[in-house]
């Protein structure tokens, strides 16, 4: 009855508002540049293409609605202490503001800025708006928003749906419902984007862009290749959000298999820290394990590639998913062979050294902001949306 009566409400509160919108959203912007909003969840990679974004000569601003541990660098931050009732109220006016000021609009594909009538469902009167007005509406796919569990079960073993504690409440998850608001989505999007194994939940959706840029000038990404003469334990850094999504128990059981055989080795299990301390964490590391069930790299492994480390990960179909992939130095693996991959890691620290540099020069080569910059004007010209 509860989420019923929220339904209800967002809904009524969606159509009274969506007015409003239009009527804000039909002012005459003659003689000013396009401009651009990147919204609305704070992760380290929205300031990062918003940049790139603003490079091509767009006006480029950020929201998100809430800060977290990752990242507090939006130009607007609408509530920093999590307060529902002052998020809900600042929805609709961020709403009324956002369709009025901005030409073109850049989403995730689980929430815009008006509250969904289901979690993790894009609001259909916002997708209205956008659509009647002819706003310029992006979707860009970041994995929970669009994963399900019946296609993610479907695949081969291992998988990350097998561990998961409790179906829906991490992901998307359920299959009917994601393609229902995909269907909504297309029919307001200007182009949506996958990258890596996000693309086979995401039909017509754009997936060589690769938008997961990094600035390397940060010094935080100075790098710090593994000492190619260490006689130390080899130091495994894992960094997850969710220990089931990412297999850390098989990386704990390999730990403790190659300590039984007298391998010198040992964790930093990095969890819950500011974004800020745990990449100096990162660069303590000899090899960095990313995950052995989701199939595809995330965005930490290429912060720390961008360092310099060696990467352990278990990539589906690393041809097909992976940017230059016979460039890519990331060490496949999954769980049963990952105390063979460390071993050998240990046992060989110029190789560490070497996968290390190899890695930086890949991030430096195709991940950077500037790198990314070019593929987005690429994909705006064959698209043919203006820059200016």
């Amino acid at each position: 009855m509860r989420r019923f009566l929220r339904t209800v409400a967002v809904l009524v509160l969606s159509l009274l508002v969506a007015p409003v919108a239009m009527i804000a959203g039909k002012a005459i912007r003659r003689g000013r540049p396009l401009r651009s909003l990147w919204a609305v969840h704070p992760v380290p990679t929205v300031p990062l293409k918003a940049r790139a974004e603003r490079s091509l000569g767009v006006e480029v601003e950020t929201l998100a609605f809430e800060t977290n541990r990752l990242v507090d660098q939006f130009d607007h931050v609408l509530s920093r202490r999590g307060n529902r009732l002052w998020s809900g109220v600042a929805a609709f006016i961020a709403f009324v503001w956002s369709v009025r000021r901005f030409d073109r609009l850049h989403f995730f594909f689980d929430r815009g800025l008006l509250p969904g009538l289901r979690p993790r469902q894009f609001n259909p009167v916002e997708l209205w708006v956008y659509r009647v007005l002819g706003k310029q509406a992006f979707f860009w796919a970041y994995g929970a928003d669009v994963r399900t569990r019946q296609s993610t079960l479907g695949l081969s073993a291992p998988n990350c749906c097998l561990a998961c504690p409790q179906p829906g409440r991490f992901c998307v998850c359920h299959d009917q419902a994601a393609e229902r608001c995909q269907r909504r989505i297309a029919r307001t999007a200007a182009a949506t984007f996958s990258l890596g194994d996000m693309k086979r939940y995401t039909p017509g959706s754009i997936n060589d862009l690769f938008y997961w840029p990094i600035d390397l000038a940060e010094p935080a990404f100075d790098p710090a290749y593994p000492d190619s003469a260490s006689r130390a334990p080899l130091l495994v850094v894992h960094a997850p959000n969710h220990r089931f999504f990412k297999g850390t128990d098989h990386l704990l059981d390999a730990i403790e298999q190659l300590k039984g055989r007298g391998v010198e080795i040992e964790l930093d299990l990095i969890e819950g820290l500011p974004r800020d301390q745990a990449l100096l964490r990162y660069r303590r590391a000899d090899v960095v394990f990313d995950q052995c069930l989701i199939g595809f790299h995330g965005y930490f492994a290429l912060e720390v590639m961008g360092m310099g480390k060696p990467v352990l990960c278990f990539l589906r179909d690393p041809q097909a998913d992976l940017l230059a992939p016979d460039q890519c130095p990331i060490i496949n693996v999954r769980p049963e062979t990952i105390a063979g991959q460390l071993e050998r890691l240990a046992c060989d620290r110029v190789l560490a050294h070497q996968l290390g540099r190899q890695g930086r020069a890949y991030v430096g080569r195709y991940y950077t902001v500037e790198a990314f910059a070019e593929r987005l004007a690429a994909t705006y010209a064959r698209l043919g949306v203006r820059t200016s």
